[in-house]
């Protein structure tokens, strides 16, 4: 069973540039995305990753969850059927569910430049919460089924994002499950 080490080089929007496999720069204006290598398997009881804010760019739009294979990745999470994201501009949760327009629900602080986002996907209750800096946010998500990519995305120009899939320790020390 794979999980997702890195973010996968060839599945991302041509807007993002990326380092290392961890770190993603995004250089252009325009909305951007970037999926993992691998899914994350629903045979996980739970899978948690975190993403550091290097820099929060121009104007902080920074979109952190989980998507599809096939949702678009010239678009923010959760702006695309599929996809599921928590933005730092606004501290709002984004599911698009193919009807109308997608709009954003209150859930949590805003976050830029030095936080830690986690998110972390519990297979066992179908559920998604968040962390800032290490504190959990509460469900963001529920009756969440099926297979996922961690994914990340900006619309901000400059925005540095690197993540952690488990390669050293999480700021968050609470249970994921």
């Amino acid at each position: 069973m794979d999980l997702p080490t890195a973010w996968n080089l060839n599945d991302k929007s041509s807007y993002l540039m990326d380092s290392s496999g961890l770190r993603v720069l995004r250089l252009y204006y325009g909305p951007c995305a970037i999926r993992a290598n691998h899914p994350i398997p629903p045979q996980c009881k739970s899978f948690y990753f975190e993403v550091d804010i290097i820099d929060k760019g121009v104007n902080k739009i920074i979109g952190i969850g989980f998507c599809k294979k096939k949702s678009n990745l010239n678009v923010m999470p959760g702006l695309d059927y599929g996809s599921y994201g928590y933005h730092g501009d606004d501290g709002k949760l984004f599911l698009y569910l193919g009807r109308g327009r997608p709009c954003g629900n209150p859930y949590g602080p805003l976050f830029s430049t030095g936080d830690t986002i986690g998110c972390c996907l519990n297979f066992t209750t179908n559920t998604v919460f968040y962390t800032k800096n290490g504190i959990n946010l509460g469900i963001a998500f529920r009756n969440i089924k099926g297979s996922f990519y961690p994914c990340v995305g900006s619309m901000s120009q400059y925005c540095s994002l690197e993540v952690n899939f488990g390669s050293r320790k999480f700021k968050f020390a609470g249970n994921a499950e």
